[in-house]
């Protein structure tokens, strides 16, 4: 890989756009079939609502799957931190009651 950021041709409701970024082509497609795939959901649930509603709407729900993710992720990491401690202070007890070698 040469390192320089690739533009890539997606389709998204019928429209091309050309995107370049730090993604690979093949994560930039992925990215644009999810959003393509939630605006024609919420096309097909809310028909008489604007392009612009519709994009609003995913914009918030990818917002709302971001700020859950990061609520999941803090949590594992606070459980992480948690047990870890707990294995620190175990090894220490255990270390402490072990008679020196030889």
């Amino acid at each position: 890989m040469d390192g320089e950021a690739k533009p890539v041709t997606v389709e998204i409701l019928g429209r091309a756009f050309l995107l370049q970024g730090s993604l690979s082509p093949e994560a930039l497609q992925a990215v644009a079939r999810q959003g393509d795939g939630q605006l024609r959901e919420l096309q097909r649930l809310l028909p008489t609502n604007t392009l612009a509603d519709l994009a609003i709407l995913v914009a918030l729900n990818l917002a709302y799957e971001c700020l859950e993710t990061k609520e999941e992720y803090q949590k594992l990491q606070a459980d992480i931190e948690q047990r870890s401690q707990q294995l620190i202070i175990r090894l220490e007890t255990y270390g402490s009651h072990v008679p020196p070698g030889p």
